[in-house]
């Protein structure tokens, strides 16, 4: 028989506030893996490496957490644990942002309904889904006191008069540059949090590109944890890295791992011991009260990410740079360095030249024509001279610097010796360059103007760089820039072209990138300096926020180094966007292989002939050249 004390003791229990517990802890007393969304249902256990990250993100004194991540380590199950223990054991109004809309409603079915209905400490506190009160939506379920709302990265709305204490984005680098119109989607959700003393930023993905990764932007904010597991052989403490795996003859089931310390191959037998006995430390100072972890497949205990199995997986796509790009970020958690990105140093490009042929100032067989990029100065001009041969097959030729202020007409004088002077390239044929691209842009605007103009028979033309042009082209079509009283264009005026110059730099930094002589590449003569290959790598592309929100990339350059070589590169390949306006490149390259041809049979060199003169296809160059007033290639 109940006494009146055991009643009032039972009475108190109800009152009794929830015990103060990590997320860890929580989940490893209260949660459940569902088999529709778990490889093995039953019970949860906390691995050594997550207990770090669930327990930072309910540590009172810590205000925000960034996981920077593979796949295939747990994170959207820490994700639902953490909106369960909220749902239990702190009730609050939460907030969980997905890449779209469709994201939501997967993550709501396959992730949060299972939940409910086999966690039991969880049971009758969202009402039943097919309750008619409202209560529990696809993307809003409410619980006492509490809710849970579910947004689409995509959709302004949902980020509109709500306030939330505990806001979680994943997958970040999946989302759009915007919420719709309103801007950055971590900082509309972090701007619902600013009423809340204790509130809770989560942050999670697998990284993206280089300088346009979200997870990565956020993680160089924080303390940068990793996760440090004992050596078996020394207990030297290190965290994992992808160069110390290691294996014999392409076998992957000979994997193990090098440690730094010393030396000792361990083999992935030793996995679990070592994380086990790890533990999360700081690799940076960061801010006070935001955290980071950065997580990869290495350590995962699934069966699938053995280290065998990860090697297997790295061997498959190493030669294919979109599987390669996939596996750097969803195995090793790591961003992509793009092929923008000039990690191909001045040294290797050096390693390139010494293997050329050919001299500065010879034209070899291959390049059939000659163009030349000039850059203007303060006190000189500066020019490449390039080589173009099929498919587009590039060899510098020359480099010259022409020293004096562009203001004095001696300066461009020299510039007529340069450009009208004949190269013979190595079966001693005469080569002129035959387009000219001058940059407008400087002190000099004028200067230039009215050499181009004087010149435009020469096959000069004065361009100006811009970061993109209309219809995705590298060169916009000639705009003639002087006009008369009435405002109407005068009928022999400048023509000024305008130059995409950040497409033109990508695109040609790929080719840097051609391992093969061929379509694309990029060849140097072998005396040509490391300051030119310093020059020609002095830009990188980044990413650069438009409009406070909107993600484009632009190309910076590197601290005190000239990047004078590249801009000469580049608009060298913008004298031949010219050549492709003026002549159908569908057969341009076989007539300047038959004018090589010609040459060569004028010369009484019928050996060294490789094409036989045929028809041409083509339309008359006499009669392009009147309709643009240019006469640069009357020879062919």
């Amino acid at each position: 028989m109940t006494n009146i004390a055991d009643l009032e003791n039972l009475a108190l229990e109800a009152f009794r506030p929830p015990e103060k517990l990590s997320l860890s802890e929580w989940a490893d007393r209260n949660a459940f893996l569902s088999a529709e969304s778990s490889a093995e249902g039953g019970r949860w256990r906390t691995l050594p490496y997550q207990k770090g990250i669930m327990d930072a993100i309910t540590d009172p004194s810590i205000e925000q957490v960034t996981v920077m991540k593979s796949a295939r380590v747990g994170y959207t199950k820490i994700l639902n644990h953490l909106i369960a223990y909220h749902i239990h054991q702190d009730p609050c109004p939460i907030m969980l942002c997905q890449p779209t809309l469709d994201d939501c409603q997967s993550y709501s079915k396959d992730e949060i309904a299972p939940m409910l209905r086999d966690t039991p400490c969880l049971q009758g506190l969202v009402s039943n889904p097919k309750a008619k009160d409202g209560d529990n939506t696809l993307l809003k379920k409410n619980f006492p006191g509490g809710t849970l709302q579910l947004v689409g990265s995509n959709s302004a709305r949902g980020f509109r008069m709500v306030s939330r204490r505990v806001v979680l984005f994943d997958e970040t680098d999946g989302y759009p540059p915007s919420a719709g119109t309103e801007g950055d989607q971590i900082k509309l959700g972090i701007r619902r949090t600013e009423y809340y003393w204790n509130r809770k930023i989560v942050a999670g993905s697998t990284p993206t590109v280089e300088d346009f990764s979200r997870i990565e932007r956020l993680f160089k904010d924080t303390n940068q944890q990793r996760y440090f597991v004992p050596c078996p052989e020394c207990n030297h403490f290190q965290y994992l890295k992808w160069d110390n795996m290691k294996w014999i003859d392409n076998d992957p089931q000979t994997a193990s791992y090098a440690c730094e310390s010393c030396g000792v191959l361990i083999p992935h037998s030793k996995k679990r011991w070592m994380v086990e006995r790890g533990e999360w430390r700081s690799t940076s100072e960061g801010k006070a009260k935001h955290v980071g972890f950065h997580i990869w497949a290495a350590y995962s205990y699934s069966p699938n990410a053995t280290w065998a199995n990860l090697v297997e997986e790295w061997l498959a796509s190493k030669d294919n740079p979109e599987q390669l790009r996939t596996y750097i970020n969803t195995v090793l958690g790591e961003v992509w360095q793009d092929e923008y990105e000039s990690k191909i140093g001045a040294s290797a490009l050096m390693d390139r030249a010494a293997e050329a042929t050919y001299k500065q100032g010879v034209p070899p067989r291959e390049a059939l024509i000659l163009l030349a990029g000039v850059d203007t100065q303060d006190d000189r001009l500066s020019l490449s001279v390039w080589g173009l041969g099929r498919n587009e097959e590039m060899f510098l030729i020359d480099r010259v610097k022409i020293y004096g202020a562009p203001s004095r007409a001696d300066v461009w004088t020299q510039l007529d010796e340069v450009i009208s002077s004949p190269y013979k390239n190595e079966d001693g044929i005469e080569m002129k360059i035959e387009v000219t691209a001058i940059d407008t842009g400087g002190h000099f605007t004028d200067e230039v103007y009215k050499y181009s103009k004087d010149r435009i028979n020469m096959g000069v033309i004065a361009i100006k760089g811009i970061a993109r042009l209309k219809n995705d082209l590298f060169l916009s079509k000639p705009n003639k820039i002087e006009t008369n009283s009435t405002g109407k264009a005068l009928r022999r005026s400048v023509l000024l072209f305008s130059v995409a110059v950040n497409k033109i730099k990508t695109h040609l930094h790929r080719r840097l990138k051609e391992a093969e002589p061929g379509m694309g590449y990029l060849h140097f003569y072998p005396t040509i300096t490391n300051d030119y290959f310093e020059e020609l790598t002095a830009e990188r592309e980044v990413r650069k926020v438009k409009n406070g929100y909107q993600a484009e990339r632009v190309w910076m350059k590197k601290s005190g180094v000239r990047n004078e070589a590249l801009d000469e590169m580049v608009y060298a390949y913008a004298s031949l966007q010219r050549l492709y306006q003026i002549y159908d490149r569908r057969t341009i390259w076989k007539q300047l292989e038959n004018r090589r041809d010609n040459a060569l049979k004028k010369a009484g060199k019928d050996d060294l002939m490789q094409n036989k003169p045929v028809e041409s296809p083509y339309r008359p160059p006499q009669r392009q050249i009147k309709k643009t007033n240019t006469s640069f290639v009357s020879n062919w």
